[in-house]
């Protein structure tokens, strides 16, 4: 009797709440983009529930189809809130992987370059990729939040939606209403520029801002009576004939984009435009306030929305209705496959997931290894999964998309140091890289400088295995570098350092922190004299023997880190001369901008006349107050102590904010007679600019005995 009773009412509740929405207005919501402006949508929809206004259909643009995509699939605001908050956007939006992620080998070779500038070689021809922004991070991050889906169409989710992209083929707005959730997202918010266009359902697309920034159209079609608008969109900027190509690059977009959105506005029943004041598109860190101004712009029109709030049951019955779509999750992983990849072998990407199987499904865990995938696997430029079913149960299918503009990549970097003393070195850096030459992922990579110096520096490494924990290579180093020869710190003459070095060896990573090798090498250094008679021999002189290499290096980031130790030692066991070279640095974080940094390096030979020379110190890096390489010597060392922090109170275009640094230094350079009783110490400051591993360095420094120079170093590899 009781079962009857309740199904009768619960059949009694459900017709009553046909009957309601069968006479009420069906209700849509279109969500403008604007990038982190669009975080002010969560703020509306919070405001809308607690209003108790029901909504039927939802379309979104850009950041629009993120909110409103999410909101779609079940989401409550306060689900939206953490999955946004959850979010690292500025990691996100960096061209680069965090350096954690990377090996060592690749942490030292962003040290000399611009680690984004990359170009490839393909059928003869020069290529790019087609945005600034690396696609898989955002993807991944819509891939964590979102979830897989059992269904295919958004016409099933608990509130019907669409994406608006635009078909760069077609020049027109291309709805999306079924597929991945996350590839549609992603594809809608596909910036020109800043992200590549998306290939999805055989389309190429792009930010639908472009064509349709307002979707109201799209919500009318879904069959909505009632259109709820919000626009988030940036007003324009201003331009002059003083603005830089990319300022009226954007602005052009802009313009079409702003265009639409006021046309589309029109066909509005209710707009709401919340009061963002300077808040910009890329101010990703203020999502409370965005948030809480998007939830006051909705109380602000409470009058137009009034005649459509719902009471109070009503409205709990209507959510009651809006079931959370369910995710596909394996209770445990069953298996990993991949697809996609031609040039990277599976065996190799399979050994650095193999571990998940049998593992319960975690998609922080899964991004977390596809990040770690795709800094080490340079070959590689998207990488995302699902879930899928096999013989063998559920599990996760990897989709890789190698970057069609490899395997061989250039990367560009330039160096220009200045003394103020009439000594400029400028040299123009291009590295070679061929990836992927066989199955074990071996690469090529040549180094040359044009300029001061002239080199060209060629390694092949080839790893051992597929977890690449050992590997060999092959070098072959020659360089000619002009510089100035000294008398105390006046410079009388000038001569061209020339080395020479071929070597094989073998090596072993313990860990992505560290490297080991060791080798055989035939190594040659000579003086050429080019202005006065400048005379003198170097240690390394036609020798053959074995050179032992150590390295550890954690640093957060290459310029101007806050934490981290970066550690190298290298023993050399020759026929004609012996050494032990060393340097280690430690950074330690002080409150949220600061550092304290100590360290120490030297070299210290045998088998030497005090005659010969092995060593070049002097200038900003060791002994400022002393010019370049006017320090020689068979053995050498220097401690220093630093502080760095970062000038928050000054913001600059692109470049972002300085940072202040200061250096005091302690030791000396000697022949084979080392004393302690005669060692140089002075100090040094100056302001540094780091764009992309890229840095502006000004500063001036003093020695006892040397002078107070100024220096300006840009460029990379200092």
């Amino acid at each position: 009797m009781h079962l009857k009773f309740l199904s009768i009412l619960l059949s009694f509740i459900l017709f009553s709440i046909t009957v309601e929405a069968a006479q009420r207005p069906k209700i849509g919501l279109a969500l403008s983009g604007g990038g982190a402006r669009g975080l002010a949508h969560v703020g509306v929809l919070k405001a809308l529930e607690e209003k108790r206004i029901p909504i039927d259909y939802i379309a979104g643009t850009s950041m629009g189809s993120v909110i409103g995509g999410l909101y779609a699939t079940g989401m409550s605001p306060d689900d939206l809130e953490w999955a946004i908050n959850s979010i690292d956007w500025s990691e996100a939006m960096n061209p680069s992987p965090k350096r954690q992620l990377k090996n060592y080998r690749q942490r030292q070779e962003e040290k000399k370059y611009i680690a984004d500038l990359e170009v490839g070689i393909v059928d003869k021809s020069v290529k790019t990729g087609t945005g600034i922004v690396s696609d898989h991070k955002v993807m991944l991050e819509l891939q964590r939040i979102v979830g897989s889906f059992n269904t295919q169409s958004f016409d099933d989710f608990p509130i019907p939606f669409r994406a608006v992209a635009t078909d760069l083929n077609a020049g027109e707005p291309y709805i999306i209403d079924h597929g991945d959730l996350a590839l549609a997202m992603r594809a809608s918010m596909a910036v020109p520029l800043l992200f590549g266009p998306i290939k999805h359902q055989d389309k190429m697309l792009v930010d639908g801002g472009i064509v349709n920034n307002l979707p109201v159209d799209v919500v009318k079609a879904m069959g909505a009576d009632i259109v709820i608008a919000v626009n988030i969109s940036s007003p324009l900027s201003q331009v002059d004939e003083s603005s830089s190509l990319i300022a009226v690059t954007y602005q052009s977009i802009d313009v079409s984009l702003v265009q639409n959105t006021k046309k589309s506005a029109k066909l509005a029943d209710v707009l709401l435009t919340p009061g963002l004041k300077n808040l910009t598109a890329g101010d990703f860190k203020s999502a409370d306030t965005l948030a809480n101004l998007g939830y006051l712009s909705v109380y602000e029109s409470s009058a137009q929305l009034e005649q459509y709030r719902m009471e109070e049951d009503e409205f709990l019955a209507h959510l009651e209705t809006r079931n959370f779509l369910p995710r596909e999750i394996p209770s445990t992983i069953q298996f990993i496959d991949f697809e996609g990849n031609n040039r990277t072998s599976t065996a190799r990407l399979y050994n650095k997931t193999k571990n998940l199987i049998g593992q319960p499904f975690d998609g922080e865990t899964l991004q977390q290894r596809v990040d770690e995938i795709v800094a080490g696997e340079q070959d590689i430029q998207v990488m995302t999964y699902h879930i899928t079913a096999g013989k063998q149960g559920k599990g996760v299918r990897f989709k890789v998309k190698e970057k069609f503009w490899g395997p061989d990549y250039l990367k560009f970097g330039i160096q220009l140091a200045d003394d103020f003393d009439s000594d400029t070195r400028l040299a123009l850096l291009v590295r070679h890289q061929r990836q992927n030459i066989n199955s074990k992922g071996a690469h090529w990579t040549n180094d040359l400088s044009i300029g001061t110096t002239l080199a060209w520096h060629s390694e092949l490494y080839q790893p051992l295995d597929f977890d690449e924990r050992f590997f060999a290579v092959a070098n072959l180093n020659l360089s000619k570098d002009n510089r100035r020869y000294f008398d105390n710190i006046n410079a009388v003459g000038e001569y061209d350092f020339k080395e020479y070095g071929v070597g094989i060896g073998m090596g072993y990573n313990p860990s992505e922190n560290t490297e080991w090798r060791a080798g055989l090498w035939y190594m040659d250094e000579s003086v050429a004299s080019t202005i006065n008679d400048v005379n003198f021999e170097t240690a390394i002189d036609r020798t053959v023997g074995l050179r032992v290499k150590f390295g550890h290096d954690t640093l957060e980031k290459a310029i101007a880190p806050r934490f981290g130790y970066d550690i190298s030692t290298e023993i050399g066991i020759f026929d004609r001369v012996q050494w032990l070279k060393f340097k280690g640095f430690r950074h330690l974080p002080i409150a949220n901008y600061s550092a304290f940094h100590i360290g120490m390096k030297g070299a210290f030979s045998h088998l030497t006349r005090d005659d010969e020379y092995l060593l070049a110190y002097g200038g900003i890096g060791d002994f400022a107050g002393y010019p370049t390489h006017s320090l020689l010597g068979l053995n050498a060392f220097v401690a220093e102590v630093g502080w760095s922090t970062k000038l928050t109170q000054i913001k600059l275009p692109i470049i972002g904010n300085p940072d202040l640094m200061i250096k005091s230094h302690w030791g000396n350079v000697w022949q084979n007679h080392i004393s302690l009783d005669d060692m140089i110490y002075g100090v040094s400051a100056g302001i540094s600019f780091d764009v992309q591993d890229t840095i502006l360095f000004l500063g001036s420094g003093h020695s006892r005995d040397g002078e107070t120079r100024f220096y300006l170093r840009l460029g990379t590899g200092f």
